[in-house]
This record gives structure tokens, sequence and C-alpha cells, in this order.
């Protein structure tokens, strides 16, 4: 872990969500970079480093936010409750669960989408698309394995992105070993929210691409036969180990002209929510430098840190951004 200290000022954290595998990843990843990190959440729990919380609960909620420096959040809360308690009151969240918030007057700052990817996946992005401003189009493929640790909330995600559709796009990616060159599938094309302001008017192309490939060709055959839309939830459904994992990840970011490459870069590491973790550990720092100048109100991973500014910090993590070289066939999209 590279030397990640809080400011001075602020040293507090407390996750929400702490009772998950990635709370727990996070709030080790913070104790680790010299914190004091607290986990929080509605069932009862006789650590010494947690705290009930209950966001169906207002009050618990409240006296949470009054005693701590910072919030991460890894809970999917549709009602935003925390999130919108800070913007009232003030204090600093960082939301890593993948939920939208509207802009608006506000005392305090939410940085959203904090993860991954999206999160570090944007910063990629508004790098090539600043070398290349003239690129019409931003491919993302994200990888995920299938034993990966899938909570309800990650299984009605992935449900919801590929059912939303009977027949999804795909596309030839050649993505780094161990997955190679793939046809990766459309996913939750209809969102719209992908890249947020980063696009700016582009098209945005996500795809997803399962590790494992017999869970991959059958999602293809069902895709292909125009079925994928009516598999049940349960097919979504992964056992838990209750710990983070170290399964091989690389998102996939390319910006083209008219369907030419231009350039890709590829994210990689090994395990997803301890990746998180760490990206959210460099999120907050980059936050806490800007205490004296800070903005208020819902913020986005691109506006309060740069791929260059990271890019060494996140290397030492374990979480190298990789320049592809052009393939020999650009992947085109078609219906599967």
């Amino acid at each position: 872990m590279p030397d990640m200290k809080p400011m001075p000022d602020m040293n507090r954290v407390l996750v929400l969500g702490g009772q998950g595998a990635l709370g727990r990843a996070i709030a080790e990843a913070f104790g680790a970079a010299g914190w004091t990190a607290s986990r929080a959440g509605r069932r009862p729990d006789s650590a010494a480093d947690f705290r009930h919380v209950d966001l169906d609960e207002p009050e618990t909620v409240e006296q949470a936010l009054a005693e701590t420096d910072l919030i991460v959040s890894t809970v999917p809360d549709e009602g935003l409750v925390a999130e919108r308690m800070i913007l009232h009151r003030g204090g600093l969240l960082i939301n890593v669960s993948a939920m939208a918030a509207e802009p608006g007057p506000a005392r305090g700052t939410v940085l959203m989408n904090a993860g991954i990817a999206p999160g570090l996946t944007n910063l990629l992005a508004a790098d090539l698309l600043a070398q290349h401003p003239e690129a019409d189009e931003v491919e993302l493929v994200f990888t995920v394995s299938a034993r990966s640790i899938v909570g309800p909330a990650g299984s009605s995600f992935a449900h919801r992105g590929l059912t939303g559709s009977d027949r999804h796009h795909t596309a030839v990616v050649p993505l780094p070993e161990p997955f190679g060159r793939r046809r990766c599938l459309g996913f939750a094309e209809s969102d719209g929210g992908w890249l947020g302001a980063v696009a700016d008017g582009r098209a945005v192309s996500p795809y997803l691409c399962i590790s494992e490939r017999h869970v991959h060709s059958a999602l293809l055959a069902f895709n292909s036969a125009g079925l994928i839309g009516r598999l049940p939830r349960s097919a979504f459904a992964a056992g838990s180990s209750g710990e983070a994992g170290a399964e091989p990840v690389a998102h996939w970011v390319a910006v083209r002209r008219r369907g030419t490459w231009l350039a890709a870069r590829t994210l990689r590491c090994r395990g997803d929510f301890r990746s998180t973790a760490a990206g959210t550990v460099l999120f907050a720092r980059s936050l806490a430098a800007r205490a004296g100048a800070r903005p208020t109100g819902v913020l986005a991973p691109e506006q309060i840190a740069a791929l260059g500014e990271l890019r060494f910090a996140l290397a030492e993590a374990g979480i190298d951004v990789v320049d592809e070289q052009s393939p020999s066939e650009a992947g085109s999209a078609e219906c599967g």
C-alpha cells in the first residue's frame, strides 16, 4: 500500500455497509493507510470497530455523521439517505455503490461512483479523450468472474443490466490475458449515464466479459437466441465466501472515431473488492488535500483527480494502467 496517510484534520472514516466483504476490505485499507476506521451496519455485531447504523433509522445516521470526518458508503440505497444528509448539513461522503445522485445546492460534498468501474475507469476515459478529442465513441469492457462475491445488490445490478433487452450488441475485443480476445456482451446500454460528463455527448458502448468461458458462452447463446431478457434473477446469484477475492481484473477503455480504433488502455489488478478499497483511499486522499478549496455538491471522480496524478500511487497499490497496442482487427459491434 502506498503512503496515503490522512491529513492531520481528517483521520476518522466510517464505512456504511461495513459488514459485507467490500465494506470490510475498505475499512482495512483505510486502517492500513493510517486512518481510524470503523464499520457500520444494521445487523448486531460485537466487534470493537463496529457501530449500529440503519439507513431506515435517520437518527442513527445523524449521530454517525456527527462523529466522523469521512463516510464511505458501499450501500446501494435508492433513497440516498446518508448522501442527502451530507449535502444538507455538510461533511464528506464517498459512494462506491454505482448509484446516481442529482447535483444541487449543498453544504457538503458527495463523491459518487468512486469504485473501479465506474470510478477509476472514468479517469482513463477522460485522459484518452483529452489526447483524442476527435473521438466520437468510448468503448468500455468490464471483466467479471462468475465466482466473485455477489450479494443481493450485485446480483440485482447484473440482472438488470443484462435482461433489460432481449438481444444486446456484441463486440470482439483483444483483452489481455487471462481473458484474451473475446466476444463481449453489451451491458446496460440503455442506462445512458455511463461516464457522465466525461463523454461530453459522445456515444458510450459498455460491454461485459465473464472470466469463465463456459458461463460467458452460455450468455452469448441466450443473447443470440433473443432470450437473455428472460433469464431469472436466480441465474445471477453466486455464493459468497465473505472475503474479498484475488480474481484477475482487466477493464478496457478505448476511444474510436467513425468506428476506427484510436487508442485503448486497460486497468489491470487482482481482486475487484481489494482494488476498489485501494482506489477509495486514493480518492479520499485527493479530497482531503483539497480541504480548503473543495467544491460542495455532487462530484464525479474526474472532478477531483486526474489519471496523471494517481498513476504512480495506483501502481504501488497493485492497480496498473496499461496502454494497449492497436489490434490487427478492430472489434466491430454487431447484434449477437
